[in-house]
């Protein structure tokens, strides 16, 4: 977006982000395609194989059952890697990849590089691998992620839908949800502090004075000291 339409602040409480407005990714779709194959690739391939050729509706139908799902995973894919920004009025900075990120692993390297953007999949297992390294302040990075980034689909996330999602969301248990939540609960404090801070809650913050600027821990204080003033709470309160 222009900076005439998106509102910016100087006051240090309040950062702006690095790009002025939302910078679409490739998230151009088009109901009206996507039914139109969904309808005439059926038509034609009844059209044109024998053993169909002369079936009524029915046959139709059960064409349409059987093309269908393959149909409108071929245009979610090719719209992911081909199709155009929803929209232009974030221009991007067009930096090379290096300036964002680092690639610590030599065949990475060599696939992506320069304008190459790399698949958000791929950067998500390689970093967590430990074989890339963010460049600076990890959300702003991010903020500007379809700068160096690109939210196609890949062959890892193929092979994660069909053969975990769809078997856990087909055939599900209670093992399976124990199973599913254990990372999440079955931790320790030191997990916890990493992002919760001192105080070990889950909470807003507030910002008091917008020409001074705060820590999240400062915020989250403020929030704790705005509630003990509404409910009048003394320090001998329990």
């Amino acid at each position: 977006m222009s900076s005439s339409s998106v509102r910016v602040t100087n006051y240090p409480a309040i950062k702006n982000a690095p790009l002025v407005g939302l910078a679409e990714g490739n998230g151009a779709f088009n109901n009206l395609h996507f039914a139109a194959l969904v309808v005439v690739v059926p038509y034609i391939l009844k059209s044109f194989l024998p053993l169909v050729k002369y079936g009524g509706f029915k046959t139709y139908l059960f064409m349409m059952l059987l093309t269908g799902p393959p149909t409108a995973i071929a245009y979610w894919a090719l719209n992911s890697i081909y199709g155009s920004r929803k929209n232009e009025k974030v221009t991007l900075p067009g930096k090379d990849i290096e300036e964002y990120i680092t690639i610590k692993d030599a065949e990475l390297a060599k696939v992506y590089k320069g304008k190459e953007k790399i698949p958000m999949q791929v950067f998500h297992d390689a970093f967590f691998d430990g074989k890339v390294e963010f460049k600076g302040d990890v959300l702003d990075i991010l903020e500007q992620r379809h700068d160096w980034a690109k939210m196609n689909f890949t062959y890892e996330l193929f092979k994660y839908v069909f053969t975990v999602f769809i078997p856990e969301v087909v055939v599900h248990s209670q093992a399976q949800d124990e199973e599913q939540v254990r990372g999440h609960y079955d931790r320790g404090d030191d997990f916890y502090e990493w992002f919760l801070g001192p105080r070990m809650i889950y909470t807003s913050g507030i910002i008091l004075n917008p020409d001074v600027e705060e820590s999240l821990e400062q915020l989250q204080d403020n929030k704790l000291a705005v509630v003990c003033s509404k409910l009048d709470l003394k320090p001998t309160d329990k």
